[in-house]
């Protein structure tokens, strides 16, 4: 059985509110996403399968991205996500963040995603239009929503970069939930038993590749949150810029990117310090950057799904086309591959994992096996498909013997490709 079928089962035993017509049409068009991999309202009508024409197929994803019964239902199936993804987990790594996936409209959506093994996984994203970014009003309402979506008691943190100030660590708290963020700019503390107040950056000149403790301090002279701060500056990595002069390396904004990069992280959070010690704050916050490979996937045309190509204005219709990248991401699987090259998650999901996860067939020649030598077969190397000499590792080594035994030249190995990538004859 196909894993769209096994989902399609899945959501209907448990959303069983959801109008059987409209689920359909929701896995018709996960379905035609695996094999256009653009996220866009015409390429999901011109890749649905059926008998009928493309344009009534167009019409009919029309229907489905401004159906208003929809968009009340998708929280249901974000909801039985995230029972799956975090109902195990009392505490959660949620990362949240804001993202541009329309620049020329100025749609910004902000999303929160668990963090696991290899990319983030998805848990519950929003539409907003520009007038709402970043405001207090349209992160309390995201967190009211995300509070109803997650599991009951899961207590998650709440992972967020520079750009989220004291208001937002007060809304995370009054939640009861942990948070933890990084503080760039001038900003004042005071320590708890202290009366002076003092610049964080008078701190950086200190900062090691080893995680200190600053202490419990009240963060922000206007409007001051009890927290405790870490100190952390990794070290230098040898990184040079190699991009032409054309590709924008003299650009303005490249100064303020390089500043920046270079400074020392100066983590707040809420998190007791007797459970987690600066070197484990520091590998928490570190597994922020997953949400931004998430993003590329869903917004880049070359590596991702292509959704800064669609042309749909209205925030509820993308909230749509976003919950069909959220399951087109969860049936792919591609999230626990963490022990491969992974260039995009579509070319990982269509070429690694298979549109339909069957493992890959190898007739491997068994004296040629023992000889180790190559054999001729496809290559993933994370960029293409390419044909190039490959050694094979079969995983079912049992089969492998029994066809020695008999004496078989050849064998057919139910296995995989250890590496995905090309590697010389011998």
């Amino acid at each position: 059985m196909r894993d769209t079928n096994i989902l399609h089962d899945m959501l209907r035993k448990n959303c069983p509110h959801i109008h059987a017509r409209r689920l359909d049409s929701l896995m018709l068009a996960t379905e035609a996403l695996l094999d256009s991999n653009q996220l866009s309202l015409t390429e999901r009508g011109r890749n649905m399968k059926g008998p009928v024409a493309a344009k009534h197929n167009i019409k009919r994803m029309d229907r489905l991205l401004g159906n208003t019964a929809m968009h009340n239902d998708r929280l249901a199936i974000y909801r039985f996500h995230a029972r799956l993804t975090c109902g195990a987990n009392p505490m959660p790594i949620l990362l949240v963040d804001w993202a541009d996936v329309r620049e020329q409209l100025r749609l910004m959506t902000l999303r929160a995603s668990v963090s696991i093994q290899g990319r983030s996984m998805i848990v519950y994203e929003r539409t907003f239009t520009f007038a709402q970014y970043n405001s207090p009003k349209s992160h309390q309402l995201f967190l009211d929503e995300l509070a109803s979506i997650l599991p009951d008691k899961c207590i998650p943190l709440i992972v967020t970069d520079a750009g989220y100030r004291n208001t937002w660590f007060r809304q995370v708290d009054k939640k009861g939930w942990f948070w933890l963020g990084r503080v760039r700019g001038k900003v004042t503390y005071q320590h708890k038993n202290s009366k002076d107040w003092q610049v964080n950056q008078a701190l950086y000149p200190s900062a090691t590749p080893r995680g200190r403790y600053i202490g419990e301090v009240k963060l922000g002279r206007k409007s001051p949150i009890s927290c405790h701060l870490h100190l952390y500056k990794a070290k230098r990595k040898g990184r040079t810029d190699r991009r032409s002069s054309k590709a924008g390396r003299h650009h303005t904004a490249q100064k303020s990117y390089r500043t920046g990069s270079k400074e020392p992280w100066l983590l707040a959070t809420n998190l007791p310090v007797e459970l987690f010690q600066p070197k484990r704050v520091v590998s928490l916050y570190a597994k922020r950057m997953q949400i931004e490979e998430s993003f590329r996937d869903l917004k880049s045309p070359q590596y991702g799904m292509g959704l800064r190509h669609s042309k749909s204005r209205c925030p509820n219709r993308l909230d749509i086309l976003l919950l069909l990248a959220q399951r087109f991401s969860r049936e792919s699987d591609h999230y626990s591959l963490v022990d491969r090259p992974v260039c995009s998650a579509i070319k990982l999901a269509t070429k690694v994992s298979g549109k339909y996860h069957q493992r890959l067939c190898c007739a491997v020649d068994c004296q040629a096996w023992q000889r180790g030598q190559a054999t001729k077969r496809l290559c993933y190397d994370g960029e293409a498909t390419t044909l190039g000499y490959t050694r094979i590792r079969a995983l079912d080594t049992s089969a492998w013997e029994a066809s020695i035994m008999r004496g078989s030249p050849s064998a057919l190995i139910i296995g995989k490709f250890w590496r995905y990538r090309r590697v010389a004859a011998s």
